[in-house]
């Protein structure tokens, strides 16, 4: 019983390792189109400008316009109707 003990804190350390990886690639990742806890704005926030790039979700099938904030850098999709 007491060569488990590495073996447990080896494997227990990539299990822990690659739980954590998902977690944080599911809290990052699918926040990609989310708008501040808005899951379909109608709007852009303030100091959100209109772009040219428009898109086809392959997830819902909806159209996005894609709004850009020139002082932050950080762009907004807003689901057109």
């Amino acid at each position: 019983m007491s060569g488990l003990g590495p073996i447990l804190l080896i494997y227990g350390t990539w299990i822990v390792g690659f739980i954590i990886l998902l977690l944080l690639g599911y809290l990052i990742y699918d926040k990609r189109y989310k708008n501040n806890g808005s899951t379909n704005p109608s709007k852009p926030s303030n100091g959100f400008v209109s772009t040219s790039e428009v898109f086809i979700d392959p997830k819902d099938g909806f159209t996005y316009r894609v709004y850009y904030n020139p002082r932050s850098g950080d762009r907004e999709y807003i689901r057109e109707s």
